[in-house]
């Protein structure tokens, strides 16, 4: 029998993948089958013998696996002519003896260790293994495709974003897929695993919101608003009214804003296609009227000086007649 090393030997770790003892599980003893000593049997071999007597063993690795008919044997030690302290460990052992006379071949085993261990490999690269998937497997595979198609995508807002310390503020859930968990991090330092938590923000400051959730595929997503909320002496409660709060199309619509803190400036939403801007941080107010009869929401977007964009709605739409 020729030496050979199996094609699959990359990442192959002795005893993990094996079904011989994990002393003669190596690459030296078995999964390389180089070992190619024979004899034969000096006196009888009854299944009970702890020993094994040959003509010559000088030839076999000081421990191994013997083939001596049908049995396959261990042994851990021997000498040029016995092997010694015997074990069976392998369902299906035979209750036979065998003659002076009978073939006692080492490493004939390697060959068919070398082919299982090769198709053990082989099933793990092609279906992939839990912990560590090959891309190329199909647990490689599905993984990146639950990814992609299954991944939950966490949704959230929160009312208020902005007020005086002490802070409460909402938080509603809006989030799709089959969760099992929810963990909020509300940016102070506190956490929650409610669904629609509520938390009181008792500094000053600008806080981002997360929201991990994970779906019982064992899918992960996170949400992050940056800034979300803001908890400052001056940052007021945005809100602006209209006068009146119906009219024709005819009718000329003041619009006052009240919302407070450091404006850059304002952007007007009319709500039928139409906007408008002003740079001014001191002009409060805007005039609007509507050319076709309808229902309006119109909104307004407010720059702060330090960037952000807060939008406002007004409580309620804006009926136009004819």
């Amino acid at each position: 029998m020729a030496d050979r090393v199996a094609s699959t030997d990359v990442g192959y770790l002795p005893g993990d993948l094996s079904i011989y003892p994990a002393a003669v599980d190596s690459k030296e003893q078995l999964y390389e089958a180089r070992n190619n000593a024979a004899t034969v049997l000096a006196q009888t071999l009854t299944y009970a013998g702890r020993r094994v007597h040959a003509a010559d063993a000088s030839a076999f690795p000081a421990e191994g696996l013997l083939r001596v008919g049908g049995e396959v044997l261990y042994y851990s030690t021997r000498t040029n002519t016995a092997f010694k302290d015997l074990i069976r460990p392998f369902a299906g052992s035979e209750r036979g003896s065998w003659p002076p006379g009978t073939p006692v071949l080492g490493s004939v085993m390697g060959e068919y260790h070398n082919a299982l261990v090769d198709a053990i490999i082989n099933l793990q690269r092609t279906l992939g293994v839990k912990t560590d998937p090959n891309f190329l497997s199909l647990h490689g595979i599905l993984q990146r495709q639950e990814q992609r198609f299954l991944a939950p995508k966490p949704l959230f807002r929160a009312v208020p974003k902005s007020g005086l310390p002490p802070l409460n503020v909402r938080f509603q859930n809006f989030s799709s897929g089959a969760a099992i968990r929810f963990l909020w991090e509300f940016g102070d330092g506190t956490t929650s695993t409610a669904d629609n938590p509520s938390h009181t923000y008792l500094v000053e400051g600008s806080y981002t919101v997360k929201l991990n959730m994970i779906t019982d595929l064992g899918a992960t997503g996170v949400a992050s608003k940056k800034g979300y909320i803001r908890v400052a002496g001056n940052a007021g409660i945005p809100f602006f009214y209209v006068t009146p709060e119906g009219g024709t199309t005819n009718t000329e619509f003041q619009f006052v804003d009240q919302t407070q803190g450091e404006v850059a400036s304002r952007h007007w939403v009319w709500g039928d296609g139409t906007n408008t801007k002003e740079d001014d941080p001191d002009v409060h107010a805007a005039s609007h009227s509507y050319d076709v009869a309808g229902t309006y929401r119109p909104k307004l977007l407010v720059v702060f000086t330090d960037g952000r964009v807060q939008p406002v709605d007004l409580p309620d739409p804006i009926e136009v007649t004819e």
